[in-house]
């Protein structure tokens, strides 16, 4: 496949492997003899040709790496998707030798090492791994030079992405209009809604929670006395901060007059949130009981779900990396507008680049041969 008519094997036939089929290639060096095999052709891609063979080995680690059986119809339609997959991967490169992309032997030489060191490391010793490969009917030089072509290509196919997206990042700007038009057609759906949050205090009469039965029962009507104390305070009049400060047994917040801060569904206790959230600004609740005592409640603010504005800052549901850029695990927040500008680009550029494999497809010549796949 380096020029019209250029095959790298015998009778001009390619022996290009997408990256998957370098673990076939281990497969069958390792045992899995596969006996005299007679080429037939599954595709013609222009000057290229895809084997039945190569076909096969990639349907069969498709299979492989299935959680669940394949019905039989479910394996042919798979084994049709990795056959049209093996094309565009093939116009791909074509696209790469078009426009005039190289890969020197020095570029993959670390690569091709690694990779043979590691089949070689498959056998017990050196001449078991030798009788290998004559049992398979390869020199060593063809081996490595057959792993060569395979990860030039591979290298090839990454310099042409590389390049397309390059030139479709250039193009896939998206306006503030765009946003806004997304933004008012998806705003219903919920996904920008805040959290129903509350900003809430509370007022804690300790109850060890390793007690039991009837002694529970026994510290939590001491408690209850104790917690008596704090609503005559508040209903003389006092404030709710004044009596936690002096009153509330739960020390990491009676300084901060039982500010628990806002919080969202999930933060403390359900037997304190199922309380907090039902009650109104300002309102005061009666006893309520969760493993480590009695409370009362008190409800500064509410703040109901509403529809964030596109200033407002989001944590993205997942990491939304710039176009280009590696994939990272941290999510970070960010403003909506630009969370919608990042989606928008990115399906921009998703739809330029099938739109792109389409027009490969469409100019070049792709006769397919379909046959029934190998069986695993």
């Amino acid at each position: 496949m380096r020029g019209k008519g250029e095959g790298r094997g015998g009778m001009g036939r390619s022996v290009w492997l997408s990256p998957v089929l370098l673990a076939a290639m281990l497969c069958v060096l390792a045992g899995e003899t596969r006996g005299e095999i007679v080429e037939r052709i599954v595709a013609k891609v222009n000057w290229d040709i895809i084997t039945k063979t190569e076909w096969d080995d990639m349907v069969q680690i498709a299979l492989r790496g299935q959680t669940s059986p394949l019905g039989e119809a479910e394996q042919q339609k798979l084994a049709e998707q990795i056959l049209e997959r093996q094309i565009t991967d093939r116009l791909i490169i074509q696209a790469a030798f078009a426009r005039g992309l190289k890969v020197n032997d020095s570029e993959v030489e670390p690569q091709v090492e690694a990779e043979l060191d590691a089949l070689k490391a498959k056998f017990p010793s050196v001449k078991e791994y030798n009788v290998q490969l004559q049992k398979e009917g390869i020199t060593y030089q063809d081996l490595r030079y057959r792993y060569t072509q395979q990860m030039k290509d591979r290298f090839l196919y990454m310099k042409m992405i590389n390049v397309k997206q390059r030139e479709l990042e250039a193009q896939a700007e998206v306006s503030t209009e765009e946003i806004a038009s997304y933004y008012e057609a998806n705003k219903d759906k919920g996904e920008w809604m805040t959290q129903h949050e509350v900003r809430a205090r509370h007022i804690q009469f300790n109850v060890d929670p390793e007690l039991q039965g009837e002694a529970r029962e026994a510290a939590i009507a001491e408690a209850r006395k104790r917690l008596a104390a704090a609503q005559a305070a508040l209903k003389r009049g006092e404030r709710f901060e004044d009596v936690t400060k002096s009153l509330s047994e739960d020390i990491s917040s009676r300084d901060r007059g039982g500010d628990l801060g806002t919080f969202a569904k999930g933060t403390y206790h359900e037997s304190l949130e199922r309380v907090a959230f039902s009650l109104e600004s300002g309102q005061v609740s009666k006893p309520v009981e969760s493993p480590v005592g009695l409370h009362l409640i008190k409800v500064d603010q509410t703040f109901k779900p509403r529809l964030k504005k596109l200033e407002e800052n989001i944590t993205p549901p997942s990491p939304i990396p710039a176009p280009g850029a590696s994939p990272t695990l941290e999510i970070v927040e960010m403003p909506l507008a630009d969370y919608l500008r990042a989606v928008l680009r990115n399906e921009k550029l998703s739809r330029d680049f099938q739109a792109w494999v389409d027009s490969l497809k469409s100019r070049a010549y792709i006769q397919r041969f379909l046959e029934e796949p190998a069986p695993l």
